[in-house]
């Protein structure tokens, strides 16, 4: 049985890996504790929502998609970082 650890997150970060939540094992996990839950919610209906095409049907999600391809959805990681950068007004 593989063992699923907790990755180190920075502040302002966000990963996503396979891992184990609230005992349910092999799941995609977002982690980022210091991360509005709405960002978190953006990069999880981004990469596990289905999607309308142009005719209105819906398509596979992104991981799906992956996976049909024949990718191993359990060597994904992901990594995203807030930018430090201040945005001043009016440039």
């Amino acid at each position: 049985m593989r063992r699923y650890r907790r990755p180190k997150v920075s502040t302002g970060q966000i990963k996503l890996q396979k891992g184990k939540h609230e005992g349910d094992v092999g799941m995609l996990v977002y982690f980022g504790d210091s991360i509005p839950r709405c960002d978190r919610v953006l990069m999880m209906n981004a990469l596990c929502s289905e999607r309308p095409n142009y005719k209105n049907e819906l398509q596979p999600s992104l991981i799906d998609e992956l996976e049909a391809r024949g990718y191993d959805i359990d060597t994904l990681r992901f990594s995203i970082e807030k930018n430090n950068q201040t945005n001043k007004e009016g440039s």
